[in-house]
């Protein structure tokens, strides 16, 4: 149980730390000079930032399943790409063949007291306009799990 006084003692410790946090403290990893250089930039940087951007953006590359192969994965890179590109970044789309483990069948039984046969699927929502997107989804399953059946 935690008392008062050990929950205050936190919130001073953590206190403590936040004040020793300056603006103008260095950055791990780089030296004083180049801090300097780092924290100028972003201050250039971020008033270029746009709410409604960033908004559409995030809409766009979340709009279709887009996991790992899918044509809506690859559509979301050249968009990237063509951005990083816009802004003058040396931009490649590079490809990798990985394993990537999807499932031959899929079941999840319960045999008692009760037997019950999972459909391993939702039901789309009209709330949620991508819920119904099922045939472009991959099926619903644990990746890295393996084969097996647990009876008791």
């Amino acid at each position: 149980m935690v008392t008062r006084r050990t929950a205050f003692l936190v919130l001073i410790g953590f206190g403590l730390l936040a004040a020793g946090v300056r603006a103008d403290q260095g950055l791990i990893g780089f030296s004083d000079e180049r801090a300097r250089a780092q924290r100028a930039l972003e201050q250039r940087f971020d008033p270029l930032l746009k709410a409604d951007d960033l908004r559409e953006w995030m809409r766009r590359l979340s709009a279709r399943p887009h996991h790992l192969g899918s044509p809506y994965g690859k559509e979301n890179a050249d968009l990237l790409a063509s951005l990083f590109r816009s802004w003058g970044y040396d931009t490649r789309i590079e490809e990798f063949r990985v394993l990537f483990p999807t499932p031959k069948t899929r079941v999840l039984e319960m045999l008692e007291p009760t037997r019950f046969t999972a459909s391993l699927a939702e039901p789309p929502l009209k709330e949620d306009a991508t819920s119904g997107q099922t045939s472009e989804q991959l099926p619903i399953y644990n990746a890295y799990s393996i084969d097996g059946d647990v009876t008791a």
